[in-house]
């Protein structure tokens, strides 16, 4: 098949050729000549409405007759344009595509009981994204294998969406039906719809096209224009592991200083509340706010950490204990902002992305460990700056992220301290 954009181009070039001489409008909305097998260019002709061609995506069409050009008889297939949907068959070596299916069983449904899996959820979502719908569960809590409450959020992606949030999942279950029939009565339902013994719906008709809500705990809407703005919630868990460079980007230990860090024991971890601000299916902003912990665990654990009175001090108690760990613990407050870019629609699409955060230190305190199981807890501020602010690097694929993080500022107190900038690295659930 020749690439799609020499396809579109030509498709073009024939409606407009097209266009001045069709004076009778028909039917059927698009054909695809085969050639030995192959499709070599479409004609776009017989529009019953010109706008129509607006709201095709024929790389979708394109895609849709690949994928299932070997079941196309004489029952169609439905494939999914933008805004509408489409009933494809074969008749020779001709595919037509009409509006709208008229098969009544043209539909996708995902239906959820009280002991649905979590796998058979994640199921139900990959199924979903074949069918060209997104689904996002925004809230999951299962007890003793049981469904005790879920929100999720379907978008399918032509017009029609809707979220729902239950508590105590009736017999009948709960879920989404997107009906592709041309004389659907309800062309996408959600929430509480099925019947107790069938996979039948129950609606509420209504003279606003069914963008009002189909019962307290669910919503559906049927927009023209889709929003340009999305918004989510979600929690993350961070960790990774920690160091600082010195005034010359370099490593302390790289010099052998008093305060150079074992990278392996130097742990931090997080957790953070996430504001996700979608602008398109490709960038969105995240807004994340809580709490890091940052652990720096000294290489040699002979120095114990103390604020001294001009400075903080690194003092040698080698002479009268046999220390096996000295280190200094800071817990922040913080807040980032991290614009991110996504390679694709689909929520487990590759992305990557770069921002800004700060932090408030709310406390510090050193940990010296010698043997006998002795330990020394100094609770102070060791001349530690009190904010600190940095960029912040993140990439991403399905449920994982690594970030990286780089303090702008010294950890220390301008002549309090060495000079030295924080980074980290790590993973993010």
């Amino acid at each position: 098949m020749k690439k799609i954009s020499t396809i579109l181009a030509l498709a073009l070039c024939m409606l407009i050729g097209q266009s001045a001489q069709a004076k009778n409008w028909q039917s059927d909305t698009l054909k695809v000549i085969k050639q030995d097998g192959e499709m070599v260019f479409l004609i776009l002709k017989n529009i019953s409405n010109k706008a129509d061609v607006k709201s095709m995506d024929l790389s979708k069409i394109i895609s849709g007759i690949e994928k299932n050009k070997d079941k196309i008889g004489e029952d169609a297939v439905v494939v999914h344009g933008s805004n509408k949907s489409y009933n494809l068959k074969a008749n020779g070596d001709y595919y037509y595509l009409s509006a709208l299916s008229n098969k009544s069983n043209d539909s996708f449904t995902v239906r959820i009981f009280e002991n649905t899996t979590r796998k058979q959820l994640e199921a139900f979502k990959e199924d979903a994204e074949e069918e060209g719908i997104n689904v996002k569960y925004t809230n999951l809590q299962i007890v003793d294998g049981k469904i005790d409450a879920i929100s999720m959020e379907v978008d399918c992606n032509d017009g029609f969406s809707g979220n729902l949030s239950v508590t105590n999942i009736p017999e009948s279950g709960v879920g989404f039906i997107r009906d592709y029939s041309a004389d659907a009565d309800a062309p996408f339902v959600i929430g509480k719809v099925f019947d107790a013994n069938d996979d039948s719906y129950n609606w509420l008709s209504n003279d606003d096209d069914y963008s009002e809500a189909f019962n307290k705990e669910s919503s559906v809407t049927r927009d023209d224009k889709k929003k340009g703005i999305d918004y989510n919630h979600d929690f993350e868990f961070m960790i990774g592991l920690n160091n600082y460079l010195n005034s010359d980007n370099q490593l302390p230990d790289n010099d052998n200083a008093v305060y150079s860090l074992d990278p392996i024991t130097s742990w931090t971890y997080g957790l953070n509340s996430v504001h996700e601000v979608e602008f398109s299916p490709y960038f969105k902003s995240l807004f994340q706010f809580g709490l890091q912990w940052y652990n720096f665990a000294l290489a040699d654990s002979k120095y114990q950490i103390v604020k001294g009175a001009e400075e903080v001090e690194f003092v040698d108690r080698s002479a009268d204990l046999s220390a096996t760990r000295s280190k200094l613990n800071i817990t922040y407050l913080n807040a980032a902002v991290v614009p991110m870019f996504k390679l694709g629609k689909k929520n487990s699409a590759f992305r990557f992305g770069a921002g800004v955060y700060g932090g408030y230190r709310i406390g510090s305190k050193s940990k010296f460990k010698y043997e006998d199981d002795g330990k020394d807890v100094d609770k102070n501020n060791f001349h530690l700056n009190s904010v600190r602010y940095g960029v912040k690097a993140q990439i991403g694929w399905k449920g994982v992220d690594l970030f990286a993080t780089y303090d702008l500022n010294s950890l220390y107190i301008e002549n309090r301290g060495p000079e030295l900038n924080a980074v980290s690295f790590g993973l993010i659930f």
